[in-house]
């Protein structure tokens, strides 16, 4: 919804709008009185609200939603089940181990790695075709 404001430049608008305010304030110094330190404060709370929001939608957001994800991941490995690594190792679950993951990359190789650095699950099917290639 928020990016559907953004595309139509609703956001540029009320910008415009808030400095459009601030200049009228301005162009007839005489008739009103300057503002204070809490009225300028004031005027400028939607314009924080507004940045507030956007960095909430995109930015905190979608980082809590793949943690979620990692997190779902990692609590659901299991031993046999074929993964890659963060720096692109594909490796089957020998072990799970409270603080990391023993992956066998080899016949008869094993690394340990740290649970943060698995990074998904790989299908089988992927798997078959590695072994046609190989």
């Amino acid at each position: 919804m928020l990016t559907r404001f953004i595309r139509h430049g609703s956001l540029l608008s009320l910008w415009v709008l808030f400095s459009a305010v601030a200049a009228f304030a301005q162009a007839h110094p005489g008739e009103a009185q300057p503002l204070t330190l809490g009225q300028r404060l004031f005027a400028m709370t939607p314009m924080f609200l507004i940045v507030f929001f956007i960095f909430y939608f995109l930015v905190i957001l979608p980082q809590k939603k793949q943690l979620q994800n990692q997190q779902a991941l990692l609590s659901s490995l299991k031993k046999g089940e074929s993964v890659l690594t963060s720096c692109g190792i594909l490796g089957r679950v020998a072990a799970i181990e409270p603080d990391h993951i023993l992956l066998e990359i080899a016949n008869g190789v094993k690394v340990k790695f740290e649970r943060s650095h698995i990074k998904a699950r790989v299908e089988k099917n992927m798997e078959k075709r590695e072994e046609k290639k190989g």
